[in-house]
This record gives C-alpha cells, structure tokens and sequence, in this order.
C-alpha cells in the first residue's frame, strides 16, 4: 500500500496553465513536429484529413449527387497532387496529448459552419468573423461561450473570470471531473480549442478590475459587444459605464426564467446604465468594497425581485439556511447560452436594435400541469353585521336609556372622544372599530370586516385592539372632567357592539388621566420597532407598567428580563413569525391586507403596516419583498424552511431591555377587552418615560388560534404544540392567561409612525 501511495503521489501533475495548441504545417513545421514525438510518448493521433475532404467538396458543390466513390476520387483530386499528411495543418493539444489533422483556417471554417447556411448566410458569417466580444463570468458565461464558437460568430473572445473550477460548478458547466482546479478562463479556452483551433481566446485570468477594465475592452481593438455575467456588483456597474463610454452594447443573461437583458449603449449614448433602475445610488460608491448588506440596494433592481421564479425566490430564502449559494441550473444556464448567443450575433448583424427586458420562461411558455400553487383554503369573508347607519341606529334604538346623572356628550367632545379612541394600537393598523354617536351617548362597535383574519378566528386580537380604543375614551374622557359609564356588550345578540360610553362629571379628588398624565401620551404612543444595544430600565418605571396593568380588574404585567428567558422567547416568537408567513391564508393577511409597501399607499389607505415604519435593513426588505411571493413560500414550507424569518425576532428581543406580558384570568370577551385596556396603560405608561414598546404577540395568537383552525397543516400545528409547551415552561410559576406581549427597548424616536384612517370614516353621528 505504501508503494501505491508514494507512486500516486509522485505520478505527473496535470497541466493547469496550457490553453493554446501548437500548429503543424508540413514540410515547413516537420522538425518541430518530430521532436514533439520524440519527446512526447503519450501522443494521440486523429487523422480524419479525408472524412473533412469529403465534406469540403460536397461544400463546394452542393448540387452535386457524388456516389460514395466519386466523392473519394473528388476529394483525392482536390489536394492537387499534395501529400495527405502535407495537406492542412497538425494541431496538438498540450493539456490531453492529442494530435490533430485538420483542414486549414479558410476551409476547416467553411466546413464547419456549412450547416450554419443560411440562418447565416456565407457573408454574415464573413461579418461575425471580424468581431470582437467580451465575456465577463463564466457560469453562464461558458455557455454563451461554447454556443458562440459552435456558431463561429466572432474572430476574438475575451474571457474573464478569477475563480476555479470546483465539483459543484460541475451541475451547469460543461467539463470533466478531471479539470477540477484548472482556472474557468482555461477550462473556457481549452474547450473552445478542441472545437475550433483558430479562433482567438483571450484571458484574463485575474477577473476584471479597475486596473485591466480598459485593456479588456480596447486591447487590440474595441469590443464589438460585451456579455456580462459576472456575480460582482462592483464589476457589473464598472463594465456597463466603460461600455456606455465607448458605446458598446452589453447583453446579459441572469439564468432564471429566461430572462435576458439588453442595454445598446451604441445607439443610445445617452442611456443609464441597468436602464435607470439605480440612477438613485450612487454609482461611485458601488466601486469601492462594500459588504453584503451595501449590494442589496444595487442588486434588487438588477435582478428584478418581482420577476423572479417562484422557486429562485423560495431558495434565495433558504441562502445561509439550508443553502450554501443561489442556486442555477444547467438547463437555465444553457438556455441562457442560447438566448445570449442568439441575441448577440442579431445585434451585430442588426437584426436587432432595441433596448430592454426579456423573458423566454420555458414554464410560461410550455404546457404542462398548473404552476401556480394555489392555498387549499378559500378566504372568506362572510360578515352577518354590517356596519351601515341603518344597521347601527337600529342597534342604537334597542338600548336602556342612559342611567341617571350621566351628561349628554355634546358634539365638540365627542369627535375629542372619537379622535383619541382612532389613536388606539391595533394588529396591522386594521383599526377595527367604528363609532356611533346617538341621543347624547357614544356607541362603540367592532367592525369585523376589518380584522377578519387567519389568525384571529374568534376575534382576540381585534377584542385587544377595542379593549385600547376603549382605554383612550376613558383616559380623555377624564382629561376633559369626565368619567366614564360603560356598558360592554349591552345586547346580547349583537356581539358587534361593544360598549356605550356614558358621561358622567368628573368627581373632585379622583385620580384622573391628567393627573398621571396618561392621556397626554394618546397622541406621542406608537409602535417603535428600531433595534439598538440593550439597555437596562429603571425599576421605578417598570413598577409603574405593572401597576399600570394591575389597575385592570383580572389583569396583571410579567416581564422578562435575563438573558436566558430573552433567549427562549427569541427562539420561539421566531418559530410562530415562521410559521405565520408559511401559512397560505396567514400569508396573504400579511403580504396582500396588511403590508404598504409604498408611501402612498400608506397615505392612501390611512392603515396597514407601512413598510417605513418596520425599521428594515435594506437585506430584511430585500427578504420581505421576496417572501411576498405566496407560491414562492409554497415551496419553502414544502422543503420544511423557512428559518431566515426566525432572525427577525431574534435581533429585536435579544436587544430588548424587557419583554412585558400582559396576563388576565379568563379568555372571556370581557377578559380580553380589560386585557386590551390594560396593555394600552402599560404601553402609554412607557411612553411617558421614553420607553419604546413593539408587540410581538404572534405566538399567543397562533396559539389561541390553533385550537379554531380546522386546515391547519399538520406540521404547523405540530411545530406551535411544540412552541406552545416551551412557553408555557417558560411562563410556570407566573400568574394569569398571557393575552398580549410586547419588546421594550430605550430606542429613541421611531423612523416612522403608522397612520390612520380619516375620522369622519370612523364615525356615524
């Protein structure tokens, strides 16, 4: 065995540097050609001289019906008396020892591209043959390429390219296993030589720089087109403003969909670069080294996140997860050599002068079974109640009167009323509330078409967000010198109405929201999500939150402080965000109901969660917007993924100076009001010491909703049992239900505040 090692071992290296054969042409080369045999034992030798005659005459003479003879008799003829072995030229490929008898130049290139004739003609084919192209990246790149040598469509190819080949190029690029290690460009180079030895291949072994980027592009000639497939942002953006400068045109393919772009820098001297997509960055800035989170600006309109397949969208989730790079496949990137060649040898026989985006998605195009993967539930939205005025002031009129020694609430204060009760938190800013306004007393009504949601089958969240809305009634209602009368739920069979607010004259000596100056912070209160070093906060205000909440009949505050107990619930508020996206309808509540994804949008709607407000690192947005995809994250449930989504809790809790749970004793519709009552105390409470707060509550919901669900997926409802437990291990030894969580942090201002729906269509007088 020893001896096998040392003679593995000590066996011949393979070349990892040659690309250029070495041409033979007798009697002129015969020496130079002996030694090569002398020295070289392992040479190969093909000789197909007379095969490539035969094809050479019927060539030359295609009306022409030869017997086999007469084609033999014409192709001896044809060399004129030449030797055979004298005839055309001896190529040797250095790197597999192979000697080949080949037709010269002029008629080994007539033969070759004799089928070519006439989707090329003979004299395009002259054209192409004087061009010079550039090819940056050689994935896709080898492709382009292969397929524009097979075609024969230029005289030189500039190759660059700074990385090996390794075993997992091997799934899209053309070559053996035995060139592992050997340069792309040489790999590139070689295979282009043993197709055709004449054409001119150079490299640029060291990729493409600053430093070489002109020599690339002028050397020997301007490119006459650039294909750039590259990975580099730095380098796509260079590349694309040389080429605008010297007005060549760039075509690219990006391996997906069949998507291929085309910029003609050569007719439009004055068009941006990626078509204007990035004139908003600064493009300086893009050539200097950036780190990942820096590209994403340049990269999202380069490769066009909205038009991505489903299944790139789904595994760019899975990057960092489950797995190691984006993904390609040869059937795309040979495609994408098609496409590009095609499109290339168009535009320098103008055949083809526009600019632009195209697709040739063969999963488009191709009939076949149903890409698109639909949800298996239908959404439905079935609202026996509506809200209208008829509906309401029928409502209205069933009701006990007003009990003694309460006070009409004239016009003026209750629009004050109204406008803090809007100011209230609600699950993705749905605002699911409407008031009525009748014979002196003020209605409260839910208004179930705006927070019907997966997650929330029998109305939780939406009764958390009422039980707030109520919350600021009373808290303004004290301000201005009142207390307020409540009745909850007066009428039994309108589950709708959720309280009459009755006014009654402020006694003196009472506590009221002036006083401990809660109501002033209805209108400073919001949801500040930014994510900053943690920070410890005084005990006398969190004392304070949790006698906020204790003022709530039933409810009560808990709060996690260490790192152990932020830690477990990082881990398991992550695992429920996951699975809410996952979800086919929960995801459709969040991507098409709940998020804005513009500022207009936001303006527009007066609700939803604006996307400025979700304090994202440009790599979160890119994600979010990518995850926008439903059929995408199809897939990504399909392959059990998924957890990138888990990071976006992570940072935010392990940063949080506590995490506060508001607990009740029941899950009664009266519970959960109180509780909602109690957490917006908590939360104004931490307004008025500069305390940010940030609902994270998902994990409560899906687990309340989980035991309403009928479709949940088996695994998802596995995944929240598991959720579940951890955090009832968690909660063992604290009091109450947990109804509402949320992450404090002293994380100053917010970028952004949520907005709200114009009053007047909140209110019915």
């Amino acid at each position: 065995m020893t001896a096998l090692l040392e003679a593995l071992q000590g066996a011949s290296a393979p070349d990892r540097a040659t690309f250029r054969p070495e041409f033979f042409r007798l009697p002129l080369d015969k020496a130079r050609l002996e030694v090569l045999l002398k020295r070289e034992p392992r040479v190969i030798v093909h000789d197909t001289l007379h095969g490539q005659l035969t094809e050479l005459v019927r060539s030359l003479n295609p009306a022409i019906k030869f017997s086999k003879d007469e084609l033999d008799q014409a192709a001896r003829t044809h060399l004129n008396g030449t030797p055979a072995a004298e005839y055309g030229v001896w190529v040797y490929y250095p790197w597999n020892f192979r000697l080949v008898h080949l037709l010269d130049e002029a008629e080994f290139a007539l033969v070759r591209t004799d089928r070519n004739r006439n989707k090329i003609t003979r004299e395009e084919q002259a054209v192409l043959s004087s061009k010079k192209v550039g090819v940056i990246g050689l994935s896709v790149g080898q492709s382009v390429s292969l397929t524009m040598a097979l075609e024969r469509s230029f005289g030189e190819i500039r190759v660059a390219d700074f990385d090996t080949l390794e075993l997992s190029n091997l799934n899209r690029i053309r070559s053996g296993v035995h060139e592992m290690g050997v340069p792309k460009v040489i790999n590139t180079a070689r295979e282009i030589a043993e197709l055709d030895p004449f054409l001119k291949v150079t490299l640029f072994q060291e990729g493409i720089t600053r430093e070489n980027l002109h020599h690339f592009f002028t050397e020997g000639g301007d490119l006459d087109l650039l294909v750039e497939e590259c990975d580099s942002v730095d380098i796509k953006i260079l590349a694309r403003q040389k080429a605008k400068e010297l007005g060549i045109p760039v075509v690219m393919d990006m391996s997906d969909r069949g998507c291929l772009d085309i910029e003609r820098f050569d007719l439009e001297p004055d068009r941006p670069i990626m078509h204007g997509w990035i004139d908003h960055l600064d493009l300086e800035a893009a050539g200097r080294p950036m780190s990942n989170e820096e590209k994403v600006p340049y990269m999202l309109p380069i490769v066009g996140v909205e038009t991505l397949s489903p299944r790139l969208k789904a595994s760019v989730i899975e990057v960092g997860q489950t797995l190691g790079t984006w993904p390609q496949l040869a059937s795309s990137v040979v495609l994408g050599g098609a496409l590009a060649s095609d499109t290339y040898r168009r535009i320098l026989l103008d055949q083809l002068r526009q600019s632009g985006r195209w697709f040739v998605d063969p999963e488009t195009l191709i009939g076949g079974e149903k890409t698109t993967l639909e949800p298996s539930v239908d959404i439905k939205h079935e609202f026996p109640e509506v809200l209208n005025r008829a509906f309401m002031t029928k409502v209205a009129e069933r009701l006990a009167p007003a009990g003694s020694g309460t006070t009409p609430i004239a016009d003026h204060l209750g629009m004050e009323l109204a406008r803090a009760a809007a100011l209230a938190p609600s699950a993705g800013n749905a605002q699911p509330w409407h008031f009525m306004f009748h014979q002196g007393r003020m209605l409260l009504f839910h208004d179930k078409a705006r927070s019907e949601a997966r997650w929330d089958p029998d109305h939780l969240i939406a009764h958390i967000a009422l039980g707030s809305c109520l919350e600021n009634i009373v808290l303004k209602a004290e301000e201005t010198g009142y207390n307020c009368d409540i009745s909850l739920f007066p009428i039994a069979d309108v589950p709708s109405l959720i309280a009459v607010i009755d006014l009654i004259e402020h006694q003196s000596g009472a506590a009221n929201g002036k006083e401990h100056g809660l109501a002033a912070m209805i209108g400073m209160r919001c949801t500040n999500r930014r994510v900053v070093t943690r920070q410890p906060i005084a005990e006398e205000i969190l004392n304070g939150m949790v006698s906020a909440a204790g003022s709530l009949p039933g409810c009560r505050l808990e709060l996690f402080r260490s790192e152990h107990e932020l830690g477990a619930l990082s881990s398991i508020c992550g695992g429920a965000e996951r699975i809410r996206v996952l979800d086919p309808l929960g995801h459709n509540d969040f991507f098409a109901k709940e998020l804005r994804w513009t500022a207009s949008e936001a303006v527009r709607t007066g609700d939803g969660l604006d996307l400025a407000t979700l304090e994202l690192t440009i790599a979160d947005e890119a994600a979010l917007r990518i995850a926008a995809d439903g059929n995408a994250m199809s897939l990504v449930d399909q392959w059990n993924g998924g957890r990138a989504f888990e990071k976006f809790s992570h940072k935010g809790i392990m940063s949080a100076s506590a995490v506060a749970v508001v607990c009740t004793s029941g899950n009664s519709a009266l519970d959960r009001l109180n509780g909602g009552r109690a957490a917006q105390r908590v939360w104004l409470t931490a307004a008025l010491h500069g305390v940010g707060a940030h609902p994270i509550s998902a994990p409560i919901f899906l687990f309340h909703a989980k035991e309403h669900i009928k479709d949940l997926s088996h695994r998802h409802r596995q995944e929240l049992d598991l959720l579940g437990s951890r955090f009832e291990d968690l909660m063992k030894g604290r009091q109450g239900k947990p109804l509402f969580m949320m992450r404090l942090a002293l994380n100053g201002t917010p970028s952004k505040r949520a907005l709200r729906r114009p009053l007047h269509e909140m209110v019915t007088r």
